[in-house]
This record gives C-alpha cells, sequence and structure tokens, in this order.
C-alpha cells in the first residue's frame, strides 16, 4: 500500500492482521494450556472441562492462521525477508552489542527496518526458529494430543502419548519464553520501526521515489 508521496507501509495489513491474531489465540491457548496442566478438575481458573473445548478450538483456528501466513508468504514474496544477508556472524554481533550495550545507551538501533528489509539479524533467526520450527512442532504434538488414537500404544515401554505430550509442553514453555523477549523488545527498545505502534498501524517508509527508490523485490506494492 503506497500513498501520493511515494511511501509504502513497513507492515501491510496482511501482516499486521496476522500478527494480532496469531497473538490473541497464542495468548488464549497459553492460559487454557496451564489450565489444562495445574487447574485440575474442579479448581479455579478457567475450568478444566471449558479449557479442554477452548484450547481444542483455538489450537484449530492457529492451524489455519499458520497455513494463512504461510500463503500470504508466498503470494506477496514475504519468505525472503527471512534470508540472512551477509557477513552474517558480524550483523549477529552487531545486533546483540546493540541489544546488551547500545539500548541502555541511546545508541540507534544498527538495522533500521524499511520495506526491503524488516526484521535485524537476530529477528530472522528467531523468526525461522518460530514458523519454520516451533510452530510446526506445536501442531504436529497438538493434533497427536487431539487425536490420540494416532499415536503407537507404546514409545520406549511407555505410553504413546507420552513424547507428544511432553514435546507439547517443551515447545510450550520455548514460545512462551521467545513471547517475553518479543514483548520486552518490542517495548523497552524505543525504536518506532521495531515497537507496538508499527505493528498496529503499519508506520510508513519511502517506496517508489523516495529514499529506497524502488518497492522490495518480488513483493507487491500494494500490499
Amino acid at each position: 500500500m503506497s500513498d501520493s508521496t511515494g511511501e509504502r507501509l513497513l507492515f501491510p495489513r496482511w501482516l499486521r492482521l496476522w500478527h494480532w491474531a496469531n497473538a490473541v489465540l497464542f495468548l488464549t491457548l497459553i492460559v487454557t494450556g496451564f489450565s489444562l496442566h495445574f487447574a485440575g478438575v474442579g479448581q479455579g481458573g478457567v475450568g478444566f472441562k471449558l479449557a479442554v473445548t477452548i484450547h481444542n478450538l483455538l489450537g484449530v483456528a492457529l492451524v489455519g492462521v499458520y497455513l494463512f501466513y504461510l500463503g500470504s508468504m508466498a503470494v506477496t514474496g514475504h519468505w525472503r525477508q527471512y534470508i540472512p544477508k551477509r557477513p552474517l556472524f558480524q550483523r549477529i554481533f552487531k545486533q546483540v552489542l546493540y541489544y546488551i550495550w547500545g539500548i541502555f545507551k541511546g545508541a540507534h538501533h544498527p538495522y533500521e527496518a524499511c520495506v526491503e528489509a524488516r526484521f535485524n539479524p537476530i529477528q530472522q533467526l528467531a523468526y525461522i526458529a518460530c514458523v519454520f520450527a516451533i510452530f510446526p512442532l506445536q501442531i504436529v504434538t497438538g493434533i497427536a494430543l487431539l487425536y490420540p488414537d494416532m499415536a503407537p500404544p507404546t514409545v520406549w515401554g511407555m505410553n504413546g502419548l507420552w513424547p507428544a505430550a511432553v514435546g507439547h509442553s517443551v515447545v510450550a514453555y520455548g514460545a512462551c519464553a521467545f513471547l517475553l523477549v518479543h514483548l520486552y523488545l518490542a517495548l523497552t527498545v524505543g525504536e518506532e520501526h521495531t515497537g507496538v505502534r508499527a505493528m498496529v498501524f503499519g508506520d510508513r517508509k519511502p517506496g517508489a521515489g523516495g529514499a529506497h527508490g524502488h518497492p522490495a523485490p518480488h513483493e507487491s506494492p500494494g500490499e
């Protein structure tokens, strides 16, 4: 999407829609998931039976949202945002220094987001892990728990659902850790292009005729 000034949205509408739908689903799944693990039948918090129903329904919805994201990446070329640039290790080191030192000194972000490159090097690696490893593992183990008859009777002499249950929990805790770091950086970095406002309103960046001169490669200017 662009306007008469040649500016385009840093985060297009479809990406923001996916982000907030994913966030709402994920947070609700965290609440219901903890209820399933710790509340027990008839205890406080979200009731066990209600938690099971909500968790299952929203888990299926999360799969749909994930497939929407994969399809949108393929159609718009957004997947190219995940390709790291060279020199990778130097870029990562520079970004780490910013996170552990520069933030607290008011330094400018070393890799300001633009339409052509929305993610810094560490974001790229973290999002690659989430989108192409954590999400698929969570989905596969969740499906195994939703349809227990698909699991083998035993694995290593234990109930066949054990690997799926443990894997689902471990991956969920990893996703929670990522969420905490994500929220910390989004709320404290202090750079407009990496904060919450950008993901709410899209934020405008120079597009065709602006500082960057050309639309992002393989992406539709009308995103």
